[in-house]
């Protein structure tokens, strides 16, 4: 009888294989579409969540025959993206954004038919998180600000 065991090179390619599969695994991408209630040009595409970090892409679209400016509000500042659990209210800081220049240095132009990414970094999501909340200055409008914040207050995820 022969016993088919594993050379050392096929054990440790097929223990990278494992380790890789799982940790792919952990990942796991919500494709949402999602427009913003007061302004459909703003699409919440995705969340990506892992066992290190929640992404989030936003898709800024100009769908009007005129330039628009747009900015993100750099890590740190009270009016940064933040990422709520409704379920358990907790509330996570963004951590890194891109895709736009900071509010305090300048604002971008889009111009008619132009698109730009946003891409937000924050901590991990609790486990049990299945509706959020993701917005700018804490989804709280400041009326005395010319600038508009953008929120999207009822995320749904299925469950993971």
């Amino acid at each position: 009888m022969r016993c088919l065991l594993p050379s050392f090179r096929q054990f440790f390619a097929l223990s990278a294989f494992a380790v890789a599969c799982g940790a792919h695994a952990q990942s796991q991408t919500y494709k949402l579409q999602l427009p913003l209630e007061s302004d459909p040009d703003v699409v919440l595409q995705d969340i990506v969540v892992d066992a290190k970090q929640t992404r989030v892409t936003l898709l800024v679209k100009n769908t009007s025959d005129e330039a628009i400016e747009a900015c993100a509000q750099p890590t740190g500042s009270a009016d940064a993206f933040t990422l709520k659990d409704l379920g358990s209210g907790a509330v996570l800081q963004q951590q890194s954004i891109g895709g736009l220049t900071f509010c305090n240095v300048k604002m971008d132009v889009v111009k008619p038919g132009r698109t730009k990414l946003v891409k937000i970094t924050f901590p991990p999501l609790p486990a049990r998180a299945t509706r959020l909340q993701l917005g700018e200055a804490n989804c709280q409008p400041k009326p005395d600000s010319d600038m508009e914040f953008w929120c999207f207050k009822n995320i749904v995820l299925p469950a993971r």
